[in-house]
């Protein structure tokens, strides 16, 4: 029996398979302690021929199809079937340091106390946008206090973005909730606390996220995110960090400032443009900041992604919170028994 299952969920995801794949092949941890569980989306751009490549020569690597494509689904078909003791849950956007393995299962053994650990993110983008998201996801004005993105933060967290678990949690706290398109990780790391356990991470588990490289993917991505945290939301009854409700309430307080600009006398007006002047402000301190380090032309770039970032997220919640077709959450006692697989 392996000690540790790795699962990578994916759809799609020929541009950053290989290269996350083969980093985990090369894992500096013994082939024989450790299966790769691929669980694909049914993916349609070549994804499935380079996973049927490397499957080859790799008899600890296997393929499972996920027909409902969706994430919370690949997550809990991996996890069920897993034989390991540990279920690290890896992504297909990320390149792992040799010791990633090795690393998180040394700190499940020194903090019996966690059921899960991992390391802190570490963006990078390919292009010139993507290296701007980088930045921008590097620094408090992007990530808030969420410890997890910060590259030389040890201790406990909110949770792991690749954490890797002790099976038997599981069996405590149950699967990911299949209804959650986006979140689901943030809301099984809320369950994780309610059930008094917890999550340690640790810089010297060190791996390398892909960022989205154009402002349209950016954008999609975190509409989602702000859109499933309504989900998350009403579940549980509050929100899981206080960053989370901040870029929503930002806007619904510029919103009204400018229409209030605009119905007020003209006095009011200069009222209405103080808050998108700060907040232009502090985005282009920050771009000039980054200047130095990472030239003018990401400088320049940086307050474009913040704001994107932002202002999706903070879009997508709304969009969620007044919307008559709002996202539906399943209740515990059905949050297993909807995800079904098969074996390519």
């Amino acid at each position: 029996m392996p000690l540790v299952s790795i699962i990578v969920p994916c759809r799609n995801e020929s541009r950053y398979i290989e290269l996350c794949i083969r980093s985990i092949l090369a894992q500096d941890f013994p082939p024989t302690d450790f299966e790769v569980v691929v669980v694909d989306g049914m993916s349609d751009d070549g994804t499935r021929e380079i996973l049927a490549r490397l499957a080859k020569p790799n008899t600890n690597l296997r393929v499972v199809d996920n027909p409902s494509r969706s994430t919370p689904c690949a997550f809990n078909i991996g996890i069920e079937a897993a034989r390991g003791q540990h279920v690290a849950i890896l992504g297909a956007h990320t390149e792992y340091a040799p010791t990633y393995v090795r690393t998180c299962t040394e700190l499940l053994a020194a903090h019996p106390e966690a059921c899960c650990v991992g390391g802190p993110i570490i963006s990078k983008g390919r292009g010139l946008f993507g290296r701007a998201v980088a930045a921008v996801m590097a620094h408090p004005v992007g990530i808030g206090n969420a410890k997890h993105r910060y590259p030389n933060y040890e201790g406990y967290a909110e949770g792991a973005c690749f954490p890797m678990f002790r099976k038997a949690v599981f069996d405590k706290i149950g699967l990911y909730d299949p209804s959650l398109i986006r979140n689901q990780d943030d809301e099984l790391n809320y369950r994780v606390a309610l059930h008094g356990e917890k999550v340690f991470i640790s810089p010297k588990a060190q791996c390398t996220y892909f960022v989205r490289e154009t402002p349209s993917e950016l954008f999609r991505q975190y509409f989602q995110y702000g859109y499933w945290r309504v989900a998350v939301l009403r579940k549980h009854r509050l929100p899981s960090a206080f960053r989370q409700i901040v870029p929503p309430c930002f806007l619904l307080l510029s919103c009204i400032t400018l229409v209030g600009g605009l119905l007020l006398p003209s006095w009011w007006r200069l009222t209405a443009a103080f808050l998108p002047f700060i907040y232009g402000g502090i985005l282009t301190a920050v771009g000039v900041g980054l200047v130095r380090t990472s030239g003018w032309r990401i400088g320049l770039l940086v307050p474009v992604a913040a704001s994107i970032i932002h202002t999706a997220y903070a879009t997508g919640f709304t969009w969620a919170a007044v919307s008559s077709r709002r996202p539906v959450v399943s209740s515990p006692s059905h949050m297993k028994g909807e995800c079904h697989a098969s074996r390519t």
